[in-house]
């Protein structure tokens, strides 16, 4: 499917400005990377439908790309149905006559609306645009105003578990988006239906920030569906989590596929911030590690885990310690060929006890930090003479070497989530 380019040498429509153009031929991608195709634009009621016809506004040829341009400003033009030509007009669908008539530049002298037999305009859409175009047919039906503020505040990315997405904290959460949808009975749960729809989940929660507490817990909040217990795969891995109780990176997928990548066959690892799992269990299932070592001290992560390595089928592969690392690392010393210190916003507290847990032989560190994109190369130098020194004078090692830089992403505007791969020897 396509959108529509036939009209008028080839004039195009396309959705809505706000929420993305519709262009043939090429495969937008949004935050979310979910692409679905569906009508593209405001779906048809009985206020837009007369007798078999589509509620259309009668322009002169001459004027009628101008015109359309108004009409999308004013978010009016029903962009399921296709603009067509009669005579020497040119009917554009319009999603309402009377929200048409009060607009300043409108004139029954040169303008008129009629009931016309149009045809569907089926493009391609994001779920994005599908949410925004849905929800503001609802509010139109319901004579309901929704303000440029709301509309801002259509979510547009979402985490996805499952059948479970999570939208951005901010997503329909003010004090305009909670009056609206308490004003009437039922029409809150029409919201987040729409919204589960055109993602194609049966559940929503809301973001939150993770808590301040030494168990990073989560805050997510359910707001459509019962449950936050997900299951999920991943890069051929298994996971399992409650969303409203432990946190979940997304935007450390790139990292947990690159870890995942690399061959540990008869490897022992230690893994000192487990999690749910996030880099345990692809080490397990994909990289064929011979046993991981996960310190943990969130109880409900280790729950998470407990059941990911079920899932897995890798639970005789996996010892978890319980408590907080700087006590369970130490009983460690001496069985690690990697030691993975995945923590933002700086691991370098458990530096030396990453040393520690290596064999005598030496092994490989990956050491996580956030860091100013500009002083990447200076601390890399840094942690270096810092690792070596005590590598050297203290564990009879004799070099510290640097593997790779792993810049994963974006954590804030000139600060990167950056992995340090060290060789000791």
């Amino acid at each position: 499917m396509r959108c529509e380019h036939d009209y008028h040498e080839r004039n195009r429509y396309d959705c809505p400005p706000r929420t993305g153009d519709c262009h043939s031929g090429h495969s937008r991608r949004y935050d979310s990377d979910i692409e679905i195709h569906s009508p593209c634009g405001i779906s048809v009621t009985d206020k837009t439908k007369d007798n078999g016809g589509i509620k259309s506004l009668l322009v002169d040829k001459s004027i009628a790309a101008d015109v359309r341009e108004k009409l999308l400003e004013s978010e009016l033009l029903n962009l399921e149905y296709k603009p067509q030509e009669f005579e020497r007009n040119i009917a554009l669908p319009i999603t309402s006559e009377a929200a048409l008539m009060n607009l300043d530049w409108f004139s029954e002298d040169t303008h008129s609306i009629a009931s016309l037999p149009l045809s569907q305009n089926i493009g391609k859409c994001t779920p994005a645009q599908a949410i925004a175009a849905e929800i503001a047919q609802l509010f139109d039906d319901e004579a309901v105003a929704i303000t440029d503020d709301m509309k801002e505040l259509l979510p547009t990315k979402w985490d996805l578990f499952g059948d479970l997405a999570v939208i951005p904290k901010e997503s329909l959460n003010s004090p305009e988006w909670n009056a609206v949808m308490k004003s009437k009975s039922g029409f809150e749960a029409r919201v987040w239906e729409i919204i589960c729809r055109n993602i194609k989940v049966n559940r929503l929660a809301r973001q939150a920030e993770i808590a301040t507490d030494n168990l990073r817990s989560s805050q997510v909040t359910m707001i459509y569906g019962d449950s936050g217990e997900v299951e999920f795969i991943d890069h051929g891995v298994k996971f399992y989590l409650d969303v409203t109780k432990v946190m979940f990176s997304s935007g450390n997928v790139t990292e947990r596929h690159r870890i995942g990548d690399i061959d540990m066959t008869g490897e022992c690892i230690v893994d000192a911030f487990a999690g749910i799992g996030y880099y345990t269990l692809p080490m397990l299932v994909r990289s064929n590690a011979k046993q991981v070592y996960a310190c943990e001290l969130n109880p409900n992560s280790i729950q998470a885990l407990t059941r990911g390595a079920e899932l897995n089928k890798v639970t005789d592969r996996l010892t978890i310690l319980h408590g907080d690392n700087q006590e369970t690392l130490p009983k460690l010393r001496n069985v690690a060929d990697r030691v993975h210190l995945g923590i933002l916003p700086s691991s370098e507290p458990t530096w030396r006890l990453a040393v520690d847990c290596l064999k005598n032989s030496g092994g490989i560190l990956h050491l996580h930090m956030n860091l100013n994109d500009s002083e990447i190369d200076s601390f890399t130098k840094y942690c270096i003479d810092v690792i070596s020194d005590y590598a050297l004078q203290h564990c009879d090692f004799s070099s510290v070497s640097l593997l790779h830089v792993e810049k994963v992403k974006w954590y804030a505007p000139h600060i990167r989530h950056v992995v340090l791969d060290l060789r000791i020897e």
